[in-house]
């Protein structure tokens, strides 16, 4: 399966799943603390949950996505939501196809343990704001551990071959400031995730998802700690991971 056709196929269950809700939303707004009048960009917008909690608070909203059957997915959801005020554009992270200081307010939640050079991306999010613009970006923190961490990867790449690596807090903080970034604020959000849907928003076969399930049994004790694994009766029930809400100036 293609990354294409597996995004093809996520669509409607990142439109419905778990990505439509969760405190990071809140903080999305809190931290952004939008007065009306910004121009926003929206990074890896996925069904666009992260573009369509600003867009009532804000002037415009310009939405990007690698895949065109997500942006339709976003497309569909603005309409039935009534809003009016966005745009959709197909690009990827390392490449955005905007003049520079253009966005006064630049967006990324859950997408960028999907690209393939994130300093490239935050370089480019860094060139399309404006001085003074603020950059919000979410997603998911690596454990300290690194047997731990090593393992998080590991079962999110089998689960969705798009996957590339999650970070430490560390890290994504030395990656904005590499790319001009002063880094204002930061929180962390414990996310529960029921196993099984999760595992089916990946898309892969029924051989593969038995195998995830098994390492998820397997699990090292780090892993079974820092993850909060729950097993009953033999079988996965959960699992928590941490995501990063950070707030930062161009």
């Amino acid at each position: 399966m293609t990354s294409q056709t597996r995004w093809e196929q996520a669509t409607e269950a990142y439109a419905t799943g778990e990505h439509k809700s969760g405190r990071e939303l809140q903080l999305l707004v809190d931290f952004s603390a939008p007065a009306g009048t910004e121009r926003v960009l929206d990074i890896g917008t996925g069904a666009g949950h992260t573009a369509l909690t600003l867009a009532p608070r804000v002037a415009s909203v310009v939405l990007t996505d690698p895949v065109p059957a997500m942006l339709a997915t976003a497309r569909r959801l603005a309409d039935e939501s009534g809003i009016r005020n966005v745009e959709f554009v197909e690009a990827i992270a390392e490449r955005l196809p905007f003049p520079d200081a253009n966005f006064d307010i630049v967006t990324s939640r859950l997408a960028a343990h999907h690209f393939d050079n994130v300093p490239v991306a935050f370089g480019e999010v860094a060139r399309v704001l404006r001085p003074g613009g603020v950059f919000i970006f979410i997603d998911t923190l690596a454990p300290d551990d690194p047997e731990s961490a090593a393992y998080q990867d590991e079962v999110e790449a089998l689960r969705d071959p798009t996957h590339r690596r999650i970070y430490t807090l560390r890290e994504w903080i030395t990656f904005c400031e590499h790319a001009g970034f002063r880094v204002e604020k930061t929180a962390v959000v414990r996310k529960a995730h029921e196993f099984e849907p999760w595992l089916e928003r990946g898309g892969q076969d029924a051989a593969t998802q038995q195998r995830v399930r098994t390492r998820f049994l397997d699990a090292p004790a780090s892993a079974v700690h820092d993850l909060e694994i729950v097993i009953r009766d033999g079988a996965v029930v959960s699992f928590t991971d941490r995501k990063l809400v950070l707030a930062a100036r161009r």
